[in-house]
């Protein structure tokens, strides 16, 4: 019964980790609600792919965002935010995340950057950020 109940728990920590990502969430520490405006249109403009949201993301090109999501451990500050919408972010100067938590497994964190570019058919948004501005939220 005790194996049974684990198992439960295990699966139910699975599926709350995949929505989270799928999510993307809403950022606890930047209230830069501009640069959250900023993001989500560049969601919602990679998620629907049209012509009209392509150029209105071409638009927000060196304006600043912020994206949350699941943190991919690389030891770089990337994220995978709603619906497998990978953030690669470009740290400068660089550093490693990772340094203070090396054996946490699942990192979910925000950060706040400036957009370089966005690659709708490969689901891939590049942005510019200071290690300073790259927070974790919850590790485990």
């Amino acid at each position: 019964m005790r194996f049974v109940r684990f198992q439960l728990i295990v699966i139910a920590v699975f599926f709350i980790t995949t929505a989270h990502a799928q999510d993307g969430g809403r950022p606890i520490y930047f209230t830069n609600q501009t640069a959250v405006a900023n993001g989500n249109t560049v969601l919602s403009a990679v998620l629907s792919g049209d012509s009209q949201s392509k150029t209105n993301v071409q638009a927000l090109v060196g304006a600043q965002v912020i994206f949350v999501g699941l943190a991919v451990k690389e030891g770089t500050g990337n994220l995978l935010v709603k619906s497998n919408i990978f953030v690669e972010v470009e740290l400068k100067p660089w550093r490693d995340v990772y340094e203070n938590e090396p054996f946490a497994r699942q990192n979910y964190a925000e950060v706040l950057g400036t957009l370089a570019s966005v690659d709708f058919e490969k689901r891939v948004v590049h942005i510019q950020a200071k290690p300073k501005d790259w927070l974790r939220t919850v590790s485990y």
